[in-house]
């Protein structure tokens, strides 16, 4: 069944909440006669249609804005790797065993990245306000193909299976940017 806040919220996170009530009553009064995956699709190829609007008024804006988060999430993992290494060092230094597979190592090392992503999608959606979610699109993309194009290079490379897996897990660790960056538009929109 049509969920009418649901398809609100979403068309919310692409245009203001008045617009996205707006078509969402507009396409409710033609569903009647063509069906719920109607309705469905045509609330995805809004938002869609949307997200490529955002994109193509200002490429230029959008894309220095992805590169700048990429950057930022760089330099953002050096420095946390930085610290693990020290962390890592003082902890074998002074004689007591790590336990990698303890509960307390996988959050100490996890937690940091999920915040530092949430982060990224809140600085992307102050730097590009109404485009928050094209240059999150934008930012994933770059991003996967930076860490693609690393792993190629780096001694010993991937292979092509190898290569999928790294773009597919990658894609999948930039959705904590994309709430980051749904944060953001709400807190700026509130």
């Amino acid at each position: 069944m049509r969920n009418i806040h649901m398809a609100e919220w979403i068309l919310g996170l692409v245009t203001s909440r008045d617009r996205a009530a707006s078509t969402v009553g507009d396409l409710l009064e033609e569903a009647a006669g063509r069906g719920t995956v109607w309705f469905w699709s045509c609330i995805l190829r809004t938002a869609a249609s949307l997200v490529w609007s955002g994109l193509t008024a200002n490429p230029l804006r959008v894309i220095g804005a992805a590169f700048l988060g990429l950057a930022v999430d760089i330099v953002a993992s050096l420095l946390f790797a930085a610290l693990c290494g020290v962390v890592f060092f003082f902890v074998a230094y002074n004689g007591h065993q790590l336990n990698l597979g303890s509960v307390w190592w996988i959050v100490a090392l996890h937690a940091p990245t999920l915040v530092i992503s949430v982060w990224i999608g809140r600085m992307l959606a102050r730097w590009a306000p109404g485009r928050e979610l094209a240059v999150c699109l934008v930012y994933g993309i770059v991003g996967s193909v930076f860490n693609v194009a690393m792993n190629i290079v780096s001694p010993g490379g991937l292979g092509l299976s190898a290569l999928l897996v790294v773009f597919l897990s990658d894609a999948a660790q930039r959705t904590p940017v994309l709430a980051g960056a749904v944060w953001g538009r709400r807190l700026r929109m509130a």
